[in-house]
């Protein structure tokens, strides 16, 4: 009996520690393949600004203000989310949320300027656009909820016991990081009914 349980726990040894490090592998894969996603996504909005920008400046000429706003909210964004990709730390992705907040801000100011003008509002290219716009959104949002929820599962692994103790020796010493927009904020507020 003595050598037996002596070869289980040899086997347990190598086994367990194989596992705990294999499923921190996947946890880290899952979540940055989550954030390839958001990438993707952010990508793809980034590239329709420009195009309502152009749709925009033969009705708001006089508005140039907001359309620069939004264009250099959107050149911050797309360098932020170079760096953040090459690099996805609390950091960066801290600096990419509160300048995506910003690109929302700005384009939220450009569809209130947009609504402001009927002619601008009715052209069919705008509607287009801006629906194209607020899919967009939907699908950052998507991709921004499945990226948090990876994290959420790899920084839960890595804390949870007996993985903690061995997760820093195979080089998962940091949790990763969540992406947050600054509307996390806005959110949690519960609307009031006035009266």
């Amino acid at each position: 009996m003595g050598p037996f349980l002596a070869l289980l726990f040899v086997i347990a040894c190598v086994i367990f520690p194989a596992v705990l490090y294999n499923r921190l592998v996947a946890g880290r894969n899952q979540y940055l393949n989550a954030f390839a996603q958001i990438q993707v996504q952010l990508k793809r909005r980034h590239d329709l600004i420009p195009n309502l920008i152009e749709a925009a400046k033969i009705y708001l000429n006089h508005e140039r203000a907001t359309l620069e706003a939004v264009t250099a909210a959107r050149s911050r964004a797309e360098s932020l989310l170079q760096a953040a990709a090459a690099n996805p730390n609390v950091n960066s992705l801290t600096s990419l949320g509160a300048v995506e907040t910003e690109l929302n801000g700005a384009l939220r100011n450009l569809q209130v300027t947009i609504e402001a003008y009927p002619e601008l509002k009715a052209d069919q290219n705008i509607s287009q656009l801006t629906e194209a716009l607020d899919t967009a959104e939907n699908r950052v949002a998507f991709a921004r909820q499945a990226y948090n929820d990876s994290v959420m599962f790899y920084n839960n692994l890595r804390q949870s016991f007996p993985t903690n103790m061995l997760a820093g020796f195979f080089g998962h010493k940091q949790d990763a990081a969540l992406l947050k927009f600054e509307d996390n904020a806005v959110i949690q507020i519960s609307p009031r009914i006035l009266q």
